[in-house]
């Protein structure tokens, strides 16, 4: 079958929900980040959401990034 579409490759064919299983919603100070656990204590980075323009422009939201839990009390 060819299809013939502007659709992206990941939009016409979905990964596995497995993929999804191990990510977080964190919410932080300019939106919400989308993370996956690294170790106890890092996470990394996979996506931020945001109504601001703005907060796309900060590198320590920028996908890849590591950041550091906050210990829970």
């Amino acid at each position: 079958m060819i299809l013939y579409t502007m659709m992206p490759h990941d939009q016409i064919f979905p990964q596995d929900e497995s993929v999804y299983a191990t990510q977080q919603v964190v919410n932080c100070a300019d939106g919400q980040l989308i993370v996956e656990q690294v170790n106890a204590s890092q996470y990394k980075i996979v996506r931020l959401m945001s109504s601001n323009p703005m907060s796309y422009l900060n590198p320590g939201y920028s996908p890849g990034t590591i950041i550091q839990a906050k210990p829970q009390f």
